[in-house]
């Protein structure tokens, strides 16, 4: 019975800002359960729920631009025709960009094994 109210008094008591005789790293038994519990949910409310993320449709890189739908439609930015579409995020396509490898000029000799063709 004595301890419900001492343990009123002290929980009051660091409310208000008072110091108590003992740290909180160093107090043992409900109050230190008290203390810690109030310190690890006070950064948890702060923090959002990743879950609550929408997700982001991206553009599917293809070599051909086809329409899926009738409100799909062609757009032509930075060099690229795009395929857009305003009621399904999931029709957007982009125009795949050639390699420039492909394109390459082998004027030299390379070294490697001899391949007998």
């Amino acid at each position: 019975m004595l301890q419900v109210p001492l343990l009123r008094a002290l929980t009051l008591a660091r409310a208000a800002g008072a110091s108590i005789c003992c740290t909180p790293q160093r107090t043992f038994g409900i109050l230190a359960r008290t203390t810690i519990r109030h310190q690890v949910e006070a950064p948890t409310v702060a923090t959002f729920n990743l879950f609550s993320l929408s997700t982001i449709r991206t553009f599917k890189d293809v070599d051909v631009l086809s329409k899926r739908c009738k409100d799909c439609y062609f757009k032509k930015m930075d060099d690229r025709w795009y395929t857009l579409c305003k009621t399904h995020g999931r029709h957007k396509q982009r125009q795949r960009l050639p390699d420039h490898r492909h394109f390459w000029i082998v004027t030299h000799r390379t070294r490697g094994p001899r391949k007998n063709f």
